[in-house]
């Protein structure tokens, strides 16, 4: 599998530190910590990824979609990491999706489960995310944003 242009020659790491944060690869390993905060998460996080997701969303269907996003991680085409918080564990789940068809553009999306702290989550992650996003992708490269509230 070739990488996508705009990382062939970039190093993405498997883990990341951002202030109290810690990004991890996604892999089939997390499948039961993924699809219980999926599924527990449900209302905060339909439409993120089709206009139903998760509705119906089985942990067949995850346990597949863990091994895309490891596979396209280590193929450097799509890059797919847990994110936790040391006092709390698993906290979501955080992407960088390159437009296919086209080079020095893509999108990052992020998400927080379901919890009275989300939003301050979501608040206090996106910025070191994309700041470190923006510190890694090639100079210029168009990046925008999307996240669970």
């Amino acid at each position: 599998m070739t990488p996508h242009p705009d990382f062939a020659g970039l190093d993405v790491p498997q883990i990341v530190h951002l202030g109290g944060f810690e990004l991890a690869i996604l892999t089939a390993d997390d499948l039961e910590e993924d699809y219980g905060a999926i599924m527990s998460s449900a209302p905060v996080l339909k439409g993120l990824f089709g206009p139903d997701w998760p509705t119906g969303w089985t942990i067949s269907e995850d346990e597949t979609d863990l091994h895309w996003h490891h596979r396209e991680f280590t193929a450097k085409r799509s890059f797919a990491w847990v994110i936790r918080r040391e006092d709390s564990g698993y906290v979501g789940c955080a992407y960088l999706f390159p437009d296919i068809a086209t080079t020095g553009a893509g999108e990052a999306v992020y998400w927080m489960i379901d919890t009275p702290d989300r939003m301050a989550h979501l608040d206090a992650f996106g910025p070191l995310y994309v700041e470190w996003l923006k510190a890694l992708l090639p100079e210029g490269y168009a990046l925008t944003v999307r996240r669970n509230g």
